[in-house]
């Protein structure tokens, strides 16, 4: 299924590989990062999930806006999975930093549809070293000053938004926002004619 995959996405691609080899190369590289997964997950091949891949709205008090989103996966038992990728290591308090808002989110989007607290998040990440390796970080459900933390960060950028002050707030998440250029170029003052 993999080299169908491959073969197909490779069709309706604009990818122009470097040298004859590299098309090779990557999809060896990406079969060995599957492979590693396949070995070191800690998902049985039979377990039953609760959800995969759904889509999710919760409607926010305070007057915030709608919470719109999608989780990877939901274990049984309530057990929310975020899948990563990685050129290294991960530290677990350093990724319980970087994707706590992340993972705020899908404990009230989860509560939300579910009417029950989640039992914990996990975080699979894929580590794409020399050789791979999958680590899991385990966290507990979200607490109530994870929740106030979050309510608190939307209602500040949102107040931003209704002063239209646009405070870039540069991050990973830049890599794949269309309005990469519109930031870069941001100064801090209202341009004056």
């Amino acid at each position: 299924m993999f080299e169908q995959d491959w073969h197909k996405r490779q069709a309706h691609s604009a990818i122009q590989w470097e040298g004859d080899d590299e098309e090779d190369e990557q999809r060896n590289n990406t079969w060995t990062l599957l492979q590693t997964y396949f070995a070191q997950t800690p998902i049985e091949a039979n377990e039953r999930p609760e959800a995969v891949e759904v889509p999710m709205e919760a409607d926010l008090p305070q007057g915030l806006p709608k919470l719109v989103g999608i989780i990877d996966l939901v274990r049984a038992g309530g057990r929310i999975v975020d899948f990563k990728t990685s050129g290294q290591t991960p530290d677990a308090e350093k990724v319980e930093h970087i994707h706590e808002a992340q993972l705020s989110c899908y404990s009230v989007l989860y509560r939300d549809a579910t009417g029950k607290k989640e039992s914990g998040i996990e975080l699979h990440h894929l580590v794409k070293l020399k050789t791979p390796k999958v680590v899991i970080t385990p966290l507990g459900p979200m607490t109530e000053r994870r929740q106030a933390r979050l309510f608190r960060a939307m209602e500040s950028y949102q107040d931003g938004l209704s002063r239209r002050d646009f405070v870039p707030s540069p991050g990973i998440h830049c890599s794949c926002c269309e309005f990469f250029n519109q930031c870069r170029a941001w100064n801090g003052k209202e341009e004056t004619p």
